[in-house]
């Protein structure tokens, strides 16, 4: 629980992270101005004893998603205290979704989210922005639907009249239309139902062991998958060990396919993809149009993206997946700021990562092969990305080597290719 704290003491807090921000950051006014945080300080400092705690952690969240990076982030989902609705929201290529649901109301899982209290969907999900730090709007996807289940957030933000009862009506998988109404837990429950609980198929690659780093061989494609999910050495493992025997077992089997998975992989230590790149630039059998695949998404984001943009200069990767989190060239590093009083800590980004080239202002890199995730695709246990990297044959327009590749993304592609819907 957040620690009871006067008025003064959260004035005091306000204006600790306003000059830790203008400080500690690489560039505090990349996006936004001095004086326009300086408005948002002011503002909130005279609102402060008209708020509650809670609030005043949302809007201190607000202000701290003013500076426009993902990397400088107060997160919602950490603070002591805030709890969890039973509920799990996800926003699929169609719009939002209940992923997963608790067994009171287990029908629901894979409804549609029309509304949250008298708000429709879209709204409550645009309500979120403000609150959100981030890259691009794949960052927005990202984490937006992770504040909605949040009662404390839906509270100070007036989307539920009474957070400890709030009302979220959705549209069942049959058609018809329901509201459930909802109360917080401390925290969320891992016995949730999840929308793919009811399908025939098994368990995708990507959503076996999420947290992990790990491999398995497709023998009938001859194929590897890799799901490189943390840029962390295991607790028994290197990571430099994993790739050795990962491309003694490619040359062993013959596999001339490497699915890389990296859309769930939000960073860490970037020295650690050296040996990965390494390995890449000297296997002629993987390191050709048609041998590599990198399944990117929302969630590839700081260490991960830098290798993404590793693997465009020096491999001959194709991408596959929808659009990365962060962008090629962005900052990062996290720092932090320890308020005194409240115990909040806050990332602030501390360094500016120019990883690709100077002139680089993508918001992020956009997949060759679009293969944006469904909620049909997600609750029939089907993933797009793998079926698309493995059905892929080599034609005569393969992407271009570097840099002419990184050219033709910069200046010859449709800028709203790859975009978030």
């Amino acid at each position: 629980m957040l620690p009871r704290i006067t008025s003064q003491q959260w004035r005091e807090d306000l204006d600790y992270l306003a000059n830790g921000l203008r400080h500690d950051h690489r560039h505090p006014f990349h996006t936004t101005s001095p004086e326009a945080l300086d408005t948002a300080v002011r503002a909130l400092h005279r609102r402060i004893p008209s708020l509650d705690n809670h609030e005043v952690v949302v809007e201190l969240a607000r202000l701290v998603a003013l500076i426009g990076d993902g990397h400088t982030v107060l997160r919602l989902t950490e603070i002591p205290g805030f709890r969890r609705y039973p509920v799990s929201l996800y926003r699929f290529s169609d719009g939002l979704f209940v992923r997963a649901i608790g067994r009171e109301h287990e029908a629901a899982a894979g409804a549609r989210l029309l509304a949250i209290g008298e708000t429709p969907a879209h709204d409550v999900y645009e309500a979120m922005r403000p609150l959100v730090s981030r890259d691009n709007e794949m960052g927005m996807s990202a984490t937006a639907p992770l504040s909605l289940g949040i009662p404390e957030v839906l509270d100070a933000c007036r989307l539920v009249a009474d957070p400890e009862h709030a009302a979220f009506t959705v549209q069942l998988p049959t058609g018809e239309v329901t509201t459930l109404v909802l109360a917080p837990l401390p925290a969320l429950s891992a016995t949730l139902v999840d929308a793919r609980d009811r399908a025939d198929e098994p368990v995708p690659l990507w959503l076996r062991r999420p947290e992990e780093n790990w491999h398995e061989h497709l023998p009938e494609s001859r194929a590897l998958y890799v799901a490189y999910n943390r840029v962390q050495d295991g607790a028994d493992e290197p990571l430099s060990t994993l790739f050795d025997r990962i491309f003694t077992l490619i040359e062993r089997e013959a596999v001339d396919r490497l699915i890389l998975d990296i859309r769930l992989n939000h960073g860490g230590n970037n020295l650690l993809n050296r040996a990965l790149i390494h390995h890449l630039i000297r296997c002629d059998r993987i390191n050709r149009w048609g041998g590599l695949f990198a399944i990117i998404g929302r969630q590839t984001f700081s260490a991960a993206m830098n290798l993404a943009v590793d693997l465009e200069r020096h491999t001959r990767v194709i991408f596959v997946g929808e659009p990365t989190g962060a962008s090629p060239n962005h900052y990062g590093e996290n720092g932090a700021i320890a308020l005194p009083h409240s115990g909040l800590e806050i990332s602030v980004s501390i360094l500016w990562w120019q990883y690709s080239a100077p002139f680089d202002d993508r918001p992020w890199i956009a997949p060759d092969i679009p293969a944006r995730l469904g909620s049909e695709h997600y609750v029939s246990n089907r993933d797009p990305a793998v079926e698309a990297a493995l059905a892929y044959k080599p034609g005569p327009n393969a992407p271009l080597d570097y840099p002419d590749r990184l050219f033709a993304q910069l200046h010859l592609r449709d800028p709203r290719d790859g975009a978030a819907n």
